[in-house]
């Protein structure tokens, strides 16, 4: 494109008294002969002459020749579209950013376990389903995680489909858990838990190895107090933080297992995605009260994303936290119909409460796994892996298997009734 400077030292087109002359000549002329066809093209000549004059003299006429306008970034970044019915249609475009993944875990049981990816840093959240999933866990992470360290590693409560990955399977000496496979900077864990089991014993027995190889060990109460060298908030970079959220079972205790839950919430600029564990109905209450936005400290802010509390079942994802968060997807991370925990099929994850609860915020709503056979334990990919990344104007999600949404799904139209606000 011509700089503004050559544009300015052109001398600027002008039409001569003698072709002015000549043109009126011609347009009498055509009139005498054809008042029709012929003076039209002669008066569009007229005007494509005074057209091409002024882009000549804007400067316009080289760039629109040579095509060599600014190329503008901005225009690569593919969309989403908003469907008629609220979906968000996300193109599976992938930022690199700032990335959430929502893990598949190689076999039929729900678990959890969420990996995030922030520059150098790696952080994974809990490690189920079971001791095998670890393999699984840790060939995905290794994608992405090149160092093998992970800087944080939090385990939200004592479960084992939160926690047997951290511990995996023995061969001879060795284990296969994540505590043990990588260098580990920082374990956040949870503060109390009422369990006696076995895997329980075995996740305390590979967390004192990490901490004799020189990880921290911080409980969720040493970092909402700011205590022990731990801290509330985590700076990741600018304008990027993990924040452990508000939980009124980090001080006390209770009967449900569940309530123990690490809760985090991530912000990257003014992005954010909330992970509350297995937090049930009470916790969830709790953490509600105590957000009243009367200040700074107490205001939680509304989220891109929020991982559906223990795995979409009916006791969680409650309305007063979706009133709260408002969050535009959700990740459900379960074995969807499996009948691990009950054979109800309205309480098998995620469940109709659940479903009836989101409705009114969400129909962005992506599902892990799902169960093809109960008897035979045999099990696909949903959604698969579902990674959620942004950058700082837009988020995404991706997912490895499709983007079908979960009310577009051919079990959800078998198995679920559509609540009004998707209709």
């Amino acid at each position: 494109m011509a700089s503004s400077k050559n544009s300015s030292n052109k001398k600027k087109p002008t039409v001569s008294k003698s072709t002015k002359k000549k043109i009126n000549k011609t347009v009498k002329k055509a009139i005498k002969k054809n008042k029709g066809l012929r003076v039209f093209l002669i008066i569009l000549l007229i005007i494509a002459i005074a057209v091409v004059a002024v882009l000549y003299a804007t400067g316009k006429l080289d760039g629109l020749l040579n095509n060599d306008h600014e190329h503008d970034p901005s225009s690569d970044t593919p969309s989403s579209e908003v469907s008629s019915s609220g979906a968000i249609e996300f193109e599976g475009v992938i930022y690199e950013d700032f990335q959430i993944h929502f893990l598949e875990l190689g076999n039929w049981y729900t678990g959890d376990s969420t990996y995030v990816k922030y520059g150098d840093i790696d952080i994974l959240i809990d490690a189920g389903s079971r001791k095998s999933s670890a393999s699984t866990i840790k060939e995905y992470v290794d994608q992405f995680c090149t160092d093998g360290k992970l800087e944080y590693v939090i385990a939200t409560h004592a479960h084992q489909d939160h926690i047997a990955g951290f511990v995996g399977n023995k061969s001879g000496s060795n284990y296969s858990g994540i505590l043990y496979q990588y260098e580990i900077g920082t374990i956040i864990d949870f503060v109390y838990s009422n369990s006696d089991s076995q895997i329980y014993q075995d996740y305390k027995t590979a967390r004192e190895y990490a901490i004799s190889n020189g990880a921290t060990h911080y409980t969720a109460a040493d970092c909402w107090n700011n205590k022990n060298g731990a801290s509330r908030s985590f700076v990741l970079g600018e304008n990027v933080s993990m924040d452990i959220v508000y939980n009124k079972f980090y001080f006390e205790e209770t009967g449900d297992e569940n309530d123990y839950s690490v809760c985090v919430m991530f912000n990257y600029y003014d992005h954010h995605a909330l992970l509350t564990g297995d937090l049930e109905k009470e916790g969830e209450e709790a953490l509600v009260d105590y957000y009243d936005g009367k200040t700074k400290e107490t205001t939680l802010p509304e989220v891109d994303l929020f991982k559906a509390g223990h795995h979409g079942s009916k006791t969680s994802s409650t309305q007063d936290l979706l009133y709260l968060i408002k969050p535009k997807v959700i990740t459900v991370c379960c074995c969807c119909g499996s009948d691990e925990y009950t054979s109800n099929k309205d309480t098998q994850f995620p469940t109709q409460q659940f479903i009836n609860n989101i409705a009114p915020y969400t129909v962005n709503v992506y599902v892990t796994s799902i169960s093809l056979n109960n008897e035979t334990k045999e099990v696909a990919s949903m959604n698969g892996n579902i990674i959620y990344s942004c950058n700082q104007e837009t988020f995404s999600i991706a997912c490895s298997n499709n983007q079908t949404i979960l009310k577009d799904t051919t079990w959800f139209k078998a198995n679920r009734d559509t609540p009004f606000d998707w209709r």
